[in-house]
């Protein structure tokens, strides 16, 4: 594997710290086995494309905090794969899910007490990528309608984007769920890391999201660090 291959998938920024994973193996692995489910005739979200999607949007100079899913949405709407590379959202539809409405329900209630009246609940996150949130699922592809079906084959790539990659920058990293979490252990020493349950498991369960206060916690960190805040609910209205 080489670079070329790569260079119009990743921001420029993240070349130096992605090209040895790129270059090895490990990534060599992936694809081999990508390679292979195509054909076979495996459907695999988000389309090939999108794959890399949050390094494209997020330039990792620019990165504030990260939040780790689990995978891709494994569905389709109307014979059209939901998954956008970006956790949770789903812009190609433009119709919220489930997990991306308790995401947005347990920010408001986290970040704004409840209510945000000049908030649009925006289906694609781009938004959010551009602020610096690195929208990462911790396997960045999955089968047609098989959840987490490609979870191991990424846990190499997952590992080092965390603890090569973004190592020893001391961004603060939010876990959803406990696919996610497994990947605690690549974050290096005193990096603030948070722990949550997966909006889609409160979505199944059709409670509230607890967020434990994650989000405020981090946008005082991020203002501490940078002297701004994530506008977690979208100011831009699309119309």
């Amino acid at each position: 594997m080489i670079w070329d291959n790569f260079k119009d998938k990743f921001h420029p920024s993240w070349w130096n710290k992605m090209k040895p994973f790129i270059e090895s193996e490990k990534c060599d692995r992936i694809y081999a086995f990508l390679k292979e489910e195509g054909r076979r005739g495996k459907k695999i979200a988000p389309i090939s494309d999108l794959t890399y999607r949050c390094f494209l949007e997020t330039p990792l100079d620019k990165v504030k905090v990260i939040i780790v899913g689990m995978c891709p949405y494994h569905s389709a709407k109307n014979h059209v794969l939901i998954a956008d590379g970006l956790a949770m959202s789903c812009s190609i539809t433009g119709q919220l899910q489930p997990s991306l409405e308790k995401f947005y329900e347990g920010v408001e209630h986290d970040v704004y007490n409840g209510l945000c009246l000049d908030g649009y609940k925006n289906p694609d996150l781009a938004f959010l990528a551009k602020q610096g949130v690195l929208l990462f699922n911790s396997a960045l592809t999955t089968e047609f309608n098989k959840a987490g079906s490609h979870q191991e084959i990424w846990s190499e790539f997952t590992h080092y984007v965390l603890s090569e990659a973004l190592g020893y920058t001391g961004i603060p990293v939010i876990f959803l769920g406990k696919e996610a979490a497994k990947f605690q252990r690549s974050v290096t020493p005193f990096t603030h890391s948070f722990i949550l349950d997966h909006p889609a498991y409160a979505a199944r369960m059709y409670s509230e999201w607890d967020t434990k206060g994650v989000f405020k916690k981090v946008n005082q960190i991020i203002w501490e660090n940078n002297g701004f805040k994530i506008d977690w609910i979208d100011k831009e209205l699309p119309f």
